[in-house]
């Protein structure tokens, strides 16, 4: 959202009150709407009605980067009554036209076989980068001489050579599931050369599907839209192959990574084994399945559903395979440059990885819809324009669907948990799209230098945005439930979207997607949240009442990492 004019008073620092005042009565807050307070630990705390009454959340984040660190307590409230009321959404009436947003009628992507295969490649390949580059620099340099060894000048050991022309035949390797064994070796003709592309189309593709119009059509969307988007935010591919193009293969073989009759789909993927040597050396092992190259492969059309009974349209597949592109495209960049160009020795942390493929998604969206981070995009300006809606529906409501995911689990979801899950890549996204925004004086260039890093994970992430990445987990939880809600600090706020907007036209729903809880008088509630994760609760204090809050059930408050944090919002 963007930054709200309001009377500021002094916003209460993180620890600023003890446990009770010197006569033993709890704090006193006096909130105006939009402040904060926020405490570290087990507090009792004192919240006033005012004249007309007052509505409060109260956000229990647990700010540890270890999402293993879970945190447990209990809190009461004493003098609670009068109406906590939900949101109130400012717009019920349809938005989304998105194939992937209309349960029952079209399949949904399946991030599980992506997760799989990144987990796959750390597993194998993660000790074999240092030989991996000293293999390349070895290769680079007998290129430079025709005096040594056999190796020729003109010699391309990748499956696609510098010389191939439209109307070539090629072999590649498409097997989506083993690394380096069991290739399965398709004949894939040339369809389209771009400045920075060569299209490939297997000759086992169904009939019926892309003609060549449309191969060049891609191959002009990667040079023109993916290619500038990605490596401006994140850096340029290698080119292992020396062949100056990036290949996108568009075959069947992605089409049978999903099963018989299913109800989500394979867009496409990158494999890091072909940026390693089929042939082996004394310090590295060969990866005889490798293309040695820079790939994509993608869901090729197949109107008659010949591949596993799962048809797939043209259209259908037009729709998504941009916005496959240029997040499996930020993959290839960034497992690349770490391996020859960064000189890092591990790929990417999961989270990290694809929190940033689904910024480059994000990114997209921006240059399609014709607007930018920061601008607090909601309903309305989503609406104003076919492009506008058009590009949402395509590029963005993936990550929407990702984050409402991370909102209706808060307390067991963190975005940087080790399991890949839909809450954490929403979650993931979402954090770096609201530090990129809040805590990063470049902006989006900010991407480029989580990506070349020899650092992986939260220590590369602390090392960009510094020391205080804790502190802005906290605030980020905070931002789900009050942004939008009241004028509350900026920290406090996610300035490139209204998501309390946009979810419930979206979804066509009366409720913003967040799980909370509406405390009662003297009800006793607790509850555990990970690390990265919050609980949230609301409540309201009765006309010139008070109400006091207890946080407690923790089995150390000196050190916890559970952050108290309450917020008057009416």
């Amino acid at each position: 959202m963007s930054v709200r004019s309001y009377r500021l008073l002094p916003l209460l620092a993180l620890g600023a009150f003890a446990a009770c005042s010197s006569d033993g009565t709890s704090p006193n807050t006096g909130l105006d709407v939009g402040q904060s307070l926020k405490f570290t630990g087990a507090q009792d705390v004192k919240l006033d009605g005012g004249a007309n009454g007052a509505q409060y959340f109260v956000v229990l984040a647990n700010n540890s980067t270890d999402p293993a660190s879970s945190q447990s307590y209990t809190l009461v409230g004493n003098g609670i009554g009068g109406s906590a009321a939900d949101f109130i959404p400012q717009d019920q009436s349809a938005l989304s036209l998105s194939p992937f947003s209309r349960a029952g009628t079209t399949p949904t992507p399946d991030a599980s076989f992506e997760a799989r295969l990144r987990a796959r490649e750390r597993t194998m390949f993660s000790s074999r980068i240092p030989a991996a580059r000293a293999w390349l620099a070895q290769r680079n340099a007998s290129a430079s001489s025709t005096t040594i060894g056999s190796y020729s000048i003109t010699r391309r050991d990748g499956a696609v050579p510098a010389g191939v022309k439209v109307g070539d035949t090629v072999t590649v390797n498409v097997n989506g599931n083993d690394a380096c064994t069991n290739p399965d070796y398709r004949g894939a003709r040339v369809a389209a050369i771009g400045t920075h592309s060569i299209v490939l189309a297997d000759t086992s593709n169904p009939a019926g599907g892309f003609t060549d119009a449309d191969y060049q059509r891609y191959a002009t969307r990667f040079d023109t839209l993916v290619y500038p988007l990605d490596t401006d935010a994140f850096g340029v591919p290698s080119d292992i192959d020396q062949n100056g193009h990036v290949v996108l293969v568009f075959t069947t073989a992605v089409n049978e990574l999903t099963p018989p009759n299913a109800d989500s789909f394979v867009g496409g993927f990158t494999f890091a084994r072909d940026l390693f040597p089929k042939v082996g050396t004394a310090r590295l092992p060969s990866c005889d399945a490798s293309n040695e190259g820079e790939y994509f492969y993608l869901l090729t059309p197949d109107p008659q559903g010949v591949i596993n009974n799962n048809p797939r349209s043209t259209g259908f597949v037009d729709t998504m395979t941009t916005a496959v592109i240029a997040h499996e495209f930020q993959h290839l960049i960034n497992s690349s440059r770490r391996m020859y160009v960064n000189n890092a020795n591990d790929f990417e942390d999961t989270w990290l990885d694809e929190g940033l493929a689904h910024i480059a998604e994000e990114l997209l969206f921006y240059h399609e819809a014709g607007l930018s981070p920061k601008s607090n995009i909601d309903v309305s300006s989503i609406r104003a324009s076919e492009q506008r809606r058009t590009a949402f529906n395509l590029d963005m409501v993936g990550n929407a669907g990702r984050y409402r995911s991370y909102l209706q689990k808060p307390s067991a979801s963190s975005p940087y948990a080790d399991n890949d899950s839909l809450p954490t890549r929403g979650g993931a996204w979402d954090l770096l799209r609201y530090l990129a925004d809040e805590h990063s004086a470049n902006g989006d260039k900010v991407f480029y230098q989580l990506v070349n890093t020899t650092l992986f994970g939260i220590a590369n992430v602390q090392k960009v945005f510094g020391t205080a990445f804790p502190d802005y987990v906290r605030d980020w939880n905070v931002s789900h439930a009050v942004d939008d809600v009241a004028p509350v600090p900026a920290e406090l706020t996610q300035p490139s979207w209204n998501w309390h907007s946009i979810f419930p036209p979206l979804y066509q729903t009366s409720t913003y997607p967040l799980k909370y809880t509406v405390m009662t008088e003297a009800t006793s509630y607790s509850g555990t949240v990970i690390g990265g994760g919050a609980a949230y609760y609301k409540l309201a204090v009765p006309a010139s009442g008070s109400a006091t809050l207890t946080l407690g059930g923790q089995s150390s408050s000196a050190g916890s990492h559970l952050q108290f944090v309450v917020v008057r919002t009416q």
